[in-house]
């Protein structure tokens, strides 16, 4: 339970780290842009990329007191622009004001965590990926490609079939068109599926939701898809 509640808030705050180095395809580990890595560097890059996030978080949370004292700095700088006896005086209280303020807004947003200990619990999830055994790593990350932050964009062809848009029916869209659309928006998924299997399962969703495909000018398609909408 404590990795699981760790990797949960991994990925609940996921925007407050650096971009996820290793994504879940549906079959494998994979870079962003769907490259395959060794298993080692996968473990390794996971493994910084959580320990840098509860670094982050931890300071997070720890900037609250440091916000607090520049609000109490910035109502002294009001007090003395109200109470200065010399231009001198009131401009130096003006520049101060102006600092103290730029330093706040320096500051990330405040971080309220549920359990302030998770932070820990994900350092320590994060040294477990790294350098426990190989099944330990491997069961951790399985919980971690449960979560949305942890996976590829769409695992499913029907997915990005959904986000298409609908055109006049009288559009023509032949399927090598889609095919590449899709391999164009999913490198991910398309790479993990195969040509084969890929354009099967794709195709299929492209008839479920606008119909059986039909020969049209000499090619086949589906009337009434607007590919615009598939990046």
């Amino acid at each position: 339970m404590d990795a699981r509640s760790a990797l949960e808030t991994a990925a609940r705050h996921a925007d407050r780290g650096g971009p996820v180095p290793f994504v879940w395809s549906g079959a494998q580990w994979t870079t962003p842009g769907g490259e395959w890595r060794d298993w080692p560097l996968i473990r390794r890059g996971m493994g910084e990329w959580l320990r840098d996030l509860a670094n982050g978080l931890g300071s997070a949370e720890s900037n609250a007191s440091r916000r607090t004292e520049l609000r109490y700095a910035m109502e002294a700088a009001r007090d003395g622009m109200d109470s200065a006896e010399s231009d001198e005086e009131m401009e130096f209280h003006i520049a101060t004001l102006g600092r103290l303020r730029r330093d706040l807004e320096a500051i990330p947003p405040a971080l309220v965590l549920d359990d302030p200990a998770v932070v820990h619990r994900i350092r320590d999830v994060a040294s477990e990926v790294e350098s426990a055994s190989d099944a330990r790593a491997t069961q951790l990350l399985s919980l971690a490609s449960q979560f949305d932050a942890f996976r590829a964009p769409l695992n499913d062809p029907a997915s990005w079939v959904k986000r298409l848009g609908a055109a006049p029916y009288g559009v023509h869209v032949r399927t090598s068109a889609v095919w590449d659309a899709f391999a164009t928006a999913e490198p991910v998924l398309a790479r993990s599926l195969g040509t084969v299997t890929g354009k099967r399962a794709l195709f299929a969703a492209m008839d479920k939701r606008f119909g059986a495909r039909r020969k049209l000018s000499g090619f086949e398609g589906w009337r009434g898809v607007a590919l615009s909408d598939a990046s």
